[in-house]
């Protein structure tokens, strides 16, 4: 995607579609209004009721480019009242925008935003950045099983004017748009892998993809197979994968630049599909069990977008990759099994098994003596009750780190809230015959399972734990968002290895 910035007036722009953010309803208060109306002749007002325009925050109305504009597309955005949350309006603008353009096979977009256009607001990187995030999101289609006969794909975006008046800050706002694209098409990753489905990105599939990434991104990689993490005490994570034809394995990506300042872990749970083990799941919960690999999608989201940026810090993604099925050896309820760090677990449910793959990929990220650990997982619909579809839960033993996660998450557009964990509800994993138990009882399940956790994370080092089940992947479009992977929380994590 080719990056212009400059002062070309919107009816001089040659380009496929214009984009107006404005605030409030337009009118004489708003510059990027009055810009457009001048650049038409007037009879903007109009036009937009005939579209039913209403000037709310996140509203995007398109219509034909009039005669004198040298486009073929005109699109009018609303961010709010001034005062708001503009990067994400502008993010939420720029990604609507593009699904627009990607629908209509348009490949330029000029974007004039109110903070660019009136003398009194500033257009700052945030805002840049979230362009090229918001564009590369809105663009994204994930087709590659359909059948499309003679139809085209859409092409991809290939050239975003962005209209700024200074030139002393171009190349910053230039580099900010360039990288939001970066993180954006990170993001699109971690949202392919966990669109895909089991009998695509299974173990072996998972692993073969990783490799590729990391072969074209400079990062390195390691896997150990079934007998080396057999070696390594793993039985916890071993357990899981055993009714399944394709073998368990854990992969190790690493993106290491010159003199790194910190050496971060990131953990992600890589259960490719779950079909609950011989605690069946009913069929309709079967049906995007494909997405609880989430948390290896957007740890191998996030060390992409590290190695593409060359970030300073030294980056590992961890997963421990299998399957849970039905299998004739498949682990069975009231099972004991030994985790790598010698912890003893009864299996009171196959269902709950994301932690216990857990425990052993949390143990060997421990070995490498990090600076923090961070796991990411689809783990608990007690989450989803809790907090809903938009918003992961966060806990841990790191408070600096949860807090620069949840404010990194609050600019990225990812929001977090943190769980408590307190020490009474540990008697609930308590066990009759082992040091304790895979679930905890109805009531607290995403604190429990935070819990459990919190006994295979190393100690003295910081540790957070998010839970994504909620929007990870939507089964249904919700609020504005569209049905699949959502790639959360590759754009948080990027900007807590980059400013925290």
């Amino acid at each position: 995607m080719q990056v212009q910035i400059g002062s070309t007036r919107p009816s001089n722009l040659a380009t496929d579609a214009l984009l107006f953010a404005v605030h409030g309803k337009g009118g004489r208060r708003s510059a990027a209004w009055q810009a457009l109306n001048q650049a038409i002749g007037g009879g903007l007002d109009g036009l937009l009721k005939l579209c039913g325009w209403s000037g709310r925050a996140g509203e995007l109305v398109a219509f034909p480019a009039p005669a004198g504009l040298k486009a073929r597309l005109v699109l009018v955005g609303g961010l709010g009242e001034k005062g708001g949350d503009t990067v994400a309006r502008i993010r939420d603008l720029a990604t609507k925008a593009a699904g627009q353009m990607s629908q209509a096979h348009l490949t330029r977009l000029g974007v004039y935003l109110e903070p660019a256009l009136d003398p009194r607001l500033e257009l700052d990187r945030p805002s840049v950045q979230a362009i090229g995030e918001g564009l590369e999101h809105g663009a994204y289609r994930f087709d590659a099983h359909r059948s499309r006969g003679d139809q085209d794909p859409p092409p991809d975006l290939e050239q975003v004017f962005l209209y700024f008046e200074g030139r002393k800050d171009r190349p910053l706002l230039a580099a900010a748009l360039d990288r939001g694209a970066v993180i954006g098409r990170a993001q699109n990753i971690a949202r392919d892998l966990v669109n895909q489905p089991g009998n695509v990105i299974n173990p072996s599939g998972l692993e073969a993809y990783a490799r590729k990434l990391a072969e074209e991104r400079g990062i390195s990689i390691t896997v150990l197979d079934e007998a080396a993490c057999r070696e390594r005490g793993m039985e916890a994570f071993l357990a899981v994968g055993r009714g399944a034809a394709d073998r368990s394995r854990l992969v190790h990506m690493t993106w290491s630049p010159p003199n790194p300042r910190r050496r971060v872990a990131l953990v992600g749970k890589a259960v490719t599909f779950d079909s609950g083990g011989l605690c069946l799941k009913p069929a309709a919960s079967q049906a995007t069990m494909k997405m609880d690999m989430g948390g290896s999608a957007a740890v191998i989201g996030a060390i992409v977008a590290a190695a593409e940026l060359g970030l300073d810090t030294e980056v590992h993604a961890i997963f421990a990759a299998c399957e849970n099925m039905t299998g004739a050896d498949a682990y069975r309820t009231g099972d004991i099994l030994r985790a790598a760090n010698g912890k003893t677990i009864e299996v009171l449910n196959t269902d709950a098994e994301g932690r216990l793959t857990l425990a052993d990929a949390l143990h060997y990220a421990g070995g490498l003596e990090p600076d923090m650990i961070i796991d990411l997982a689809t783990l608990t619909g007690a989450c989803v009750v809790a907090l809903g579809p938009h918003v992961a839960g966060i806990m841990g033993t790191g408070r600096g780190l949860i807090r620069d996660l949840r404010s990194a998450g609050d600019r990225a557009g990812e929001p977090m809230w943190e769980l408590p964990m307190p020490e009474e509800y540990k008697e609930l994993l308590k066990s009759k015959v082992a040091d304790l138990s895979n679930v905890g009882g109805r009531w607290g399940g995403a604190i429990t399972a935070g819990l459990f956790l919190a006994e295979f994370a190393p100690k003295g080092i910081p540790w957070a734990h998010i839970d994504i089940a909620g929007p990870c992947f939507y089964d249904k479009p919700i609020g504005g968002r569209a049905y699949g992977a959502t790639g959360f929380p590759v754009r948080a994590l990027t900007e807590w290895l980059t400013f925290s």
